[in-house]
């Protein structure tokens, strides 16, 4: 049985029930339509679980058919520009030439 009809169900019986998922906001408001009288805070409940779309099952195999992703290969860094950077890996070579080098002792 579809989500959507057991959220309808405790909306009927208990309406801020029926919208637990929605948020603080949602679940308030509808507890304060249904205090004063039942049907305001029932139909505000019916309406806002109606209003969401129906998730999709994942269990179902429709999605085995949908083309995997080609991976990368390697390590890849975006940068500031929006380019994309490959990773090369350090060969722990020591730095020679290099002006600021304070290994040198200069």
């Amino acid at each position: 049985m579809d989500n959507r009809k057991w959220k309808v169900v405790l909306a009927l019986i208990f309406p801020p029930l029926g919208v637990l998922d929605k948020g603080c906001g949602t679940i308030f408001v509808v507890t304060l339509l249904t205090f004063p009288l039942w049907i305001p805070g029932m139909i505000a409940a019916i309406l806002i679980v109606l209003a969401e779309k129906p998730q999709p099952d994942f269990e179902t195999d429709e999605y085995d058919d949908w083309p995997e992703k080609e991976k990368r290969k390697g390590a890849y860094v975006r940068l500031a520009d929006g380019e994309v950077a490959e990773v090369v890996e350090d060969d722990h070579a020591p730095l020679t030439g290099y002006k600021n080098d304070l290994r040198s002792g200069d």
